[in-house]
């Protein structure tokens, strides 16, 4: 056969598939337009033309898709309006006529059949968008705590940080991979390239069967999408339960390879390589740009970021601890924007990374009071000549103090009073500033804020407190490693008052604490490879392990009371691929069923983040231990923490590298930059002091 005979099939072919995929696509009508009486709905005149192109496939498998019905929709807080409607030609474009207005907006194809595809835009409108089946996965993920079927709904910043995850995977232009998904630190160090190939290949097997059967019919039955069987629902299923079936969801990908690269076997559920293995469907971001650069170089780059918290913007305001390549203390704090790009200082925000105010070597410790002012511990890194100070000379470490712009309000060494080398550091709604004082095995509160108080420290037979996190009263439960033990203590006009002790394990070295929305505490205990629960007494309501728990740092619950643990490791590192864990909570309903309190949801690896095959470079192209040093295939490091963003995005923190021999040769041991899990947990509003998580 012919060169020539080839492509002249392969136009029939595109042809017939268009015709076809244009007729099933192409049968159902708007049905929710916005009404007139809506009170976000645009009065003014102006319009514009949304252009675009409805596919199945990309590049050289691109099909068109003749005859569809594209619906565009306008996202509000609470529902999702059409604001119009086209059908495509033989080439598969369209144009629609839409409102003009900074709103979030995404387009649906195929509504009502089984064949859904979907593009996010966000707030500005490209000149063109594309649709796809790659879209649609994009779409899916970043959608995937938000959406009711094709209804997107959530407050603008739940929007905004959807749209730019979403934008962050995949191009509405071009319906191929974003330039950050092709570009390190992800491109070939992570699995996620390969894997939007195959679940964009997984869906194109369904859009171009020629009836809902087959490939389409297992499809909707493994994802539990029988009821609702479209493919919209299908990948938002695998985007929320992304170990269920893993294999038999993976096979359905190896009869249409419409998008490439993808998950070759190498790759796939049963590599023979760990590293490479397929775990559970998970779609991560790595994030690893810090801000400002001089000399071409940054002036901060990630070097063990160790702890996160959200603004009202969603803007993450990360600690760190060491300057790269060295095991001494660092001066920055990074900042990211909610779509994980860093903080550029536009319209009165923060530009990464911030300095001054006494910043030296954080650790753990840093939250926002009613204010917005944000609180971070300085805690110290390598030799003691490295460690914060009160005037340069004695010892020191307090918490440094920074408006919500990023500008410093405390001195160059900080706040220090009765405190030395902080961790834990939080405040409660009235502005109360709690803070683990971790060199000094005190508990320390500025009341309303003011350093210079006089206001007496807390101690007792419990030493070395590491975390500190406030229930709804404002009581705080502190955790202790030292003496493996959890504490809840309550401030008072004269002191903060003990209420109780509890043992967390024997010699378990507690770090993280969480609350949940019913006042239990959950406190990682990470040489007990365990979670240890307590209710709001101080009675034990369990040991968990499971789900990948390996040595765990960081613990925090989401708006449906899911537990998320970040994972350090064990004593033995080597071997180990890390991963974050998730256990079920307390609210009922929330769990799958058969689960209760503790039980892992997460697989026995966790959810991981595998290579894509290329070792993990530093954001400056550099190998993560140097010219000299080994390389490594663990894009996912040692955490110390994992926060969940308003839109249910789970943030993750690289503290640590990952080759055990670090810990004893020492010089190089910062981890490198941020793993966001797009769409994986519930979202939990940003507020302005600490205390269990509430559903934005």
């Amino acid at each position: 056969m012919t060169q020539g005979t080839m492509r002249q099939r392969w136009m029939m072919r595109a042809a017939i598939v268009a015709t076809t995929l244009g007729a099933v696509m192409g049968t159902a009508g708007v049905s929710a337009a916005r009404p007139a009486s809506d009170p976000s709905a645009v009065t003014t005149s102006t319009q514009q033309v949304l252009r675009g192109v409805v596919s199945s496939g990309a590049g050289t498998s691109f099909m068109p898709i003749a005859g569809a019905l594209v619906v565009v929709y306008e996202s509000t807080r609470t529902t999702a309006w059409a604001v119009g409607q086209a059908r495509t030609d033989a080439a598969g474009r369209f144009a629609v006529t839409i409102p003009l207005g900074a709103v979030s907006r995404y387009v649906v194809v195929g509504e009502g059949t089984y064949r859904e595809l979907v593009t996010m835009m966000g707030t500005v409108l490209p000149a063109s968008i594309s649709v796809n089946e790659m879209t649609t996965v994009a779409a899916a993920y970043a959608t995937a705590q938000l959406a009711q079927g094709t209804r997107i709904a959530g407050t603008p910043l739940q929007l905004a940080s959807a749209a730019g995850m979403a934008a962050n995977l995949v191009s509405s232009t071009s319906g191929m991979p974003s330039t950050v998904i092709t570009s390190p630190p992800n491109a070939n160090q992570t699995n996620a390239w390969r894997e939007l190939g195959t679940l964009s290949n997984i869906v194109a097997a369904c859009v171009r069967a020629d009836s809902a059967a087959g490939a389409c019919t297992e499809l909707f039955a493994l994802t539990g999408s029988s009821a609702h069987p479209t493919t919209w629902n299908a990948v938002q299923a695998i985007a929320r339960n992304p170990a269920r079936n893993v294999k038999r969801i993976y096979a359905l990908g190896n009869s249409v390879h419409a998008f490439r690269p993808y998950l070759a076997s190498a790759f796939g559920p049963s590599a023979r390589s760990k590293w490479t293995r397929l775990d559970a469907f998970t779609l991560a971001v790595k994030l690893n740009a810090t801000g400002r650069t001089q000399d071409g170089k940054e002036v901060c780059p990630f070097g063990g970021p160790g702890n996160l918290t959200f603004d009202l913007r969603g803007y993450a305001w990360i600690t760190n601890n060491v300057v790269q390549g060295t095991p001494n203390s660092t001066n920055c704090i990074v900042v990211l924007q909610p779509n994980g790009q860093p903080a550029d200082g536009t319209a009165g925000t923060p530009s990464s990374p911030v300095t001054g105010g006494g910043v030296l070597g954080q650790g753990f410790g840093l939250g926002f009071d009613p204010s917005g002012r944000l609180w971070s511990g300085n805690f110290g890194w390598g030799t003691s000549a490295y460690f914060p100070t009160i005037d340069g000379t004695s010892p020191g470490g307090g918490v440094s103090l920074f408006d919500g712009s990023g500008t410093a309000i405390s001195g160059p060494y900080g706040y220090a009073s009765n405190l030395f080398r902080v961790q834990g550091t939080v405040s409660d709604s009235n502005g109360n500033i709690w803070m683990a004082s971790y060199g000094n095995s005190r508990v320390q509160v500025f009341p309303a804020g003011d350093p210079t108080t006089s206001y007496p420290f807390y101690a007792d037979s419990n030493t070395e407190p590491f975390d500190i996190r406030l229930d709804a009263n404002g009581d705080a439960w502190v955790s202790y490693t030292g003496t493996s033990t959890v504490s809840k203590l309550r401030y008072a006009a004269t002191g903060v008052q003990r209420l109780f002790t509890a043992a967390v394990g024997t010699g378990a070295n507690p770090k993280g604490v969480a609350v949940d929305s019913a006042g239990n505490a959950w406190v990682a205990a990470g040489k007990d490879d365990a979670v240890y629960a307590f209710d709001s007494t101080g009675t034990p309501l369990g040991k968990f392990t499971g789900g990948g728990i390996s040595g765990p740092w960081g613990v925090t619950v989401d708006s449906s009371s899911s537990l998320w643990v970040a994972n350090f490791g064990g004593v033995t590192q080597g071997d180990l691929k890390y991963g974050v864990s998730r256990l079920c909570g307390a609210v009922a309903g929330t769990c799958p069923k058969g689960m209760s309190l503790g039980d892992p949801m997460s697989p026995s690896t966790g959810y991981t983040l595998p290579s894509g095959g290329d070792p993990v470079l530093l954001h400056s192209g550099e190998q993560l231990y140097g010219a000299t040093g080994p390389r490594t295939f663990k894009p996912l490091m040692r955490e110390t923490s994992a926060e969940v963003d308003a839109a249910g995005n789970l943030w993750v923190a690289n503290n640590w590298k990952p080759t055990g021999a670090i810990d004893t040769a020492g010089g190089n041991p910062g981890g490198d930059g941020i793993v966001v899990f797009v769409g994986i947990a519930s979202p939990v509003l940003p507020k302005l002091f600490n205390g269990p998580p509430t559903a934005p």
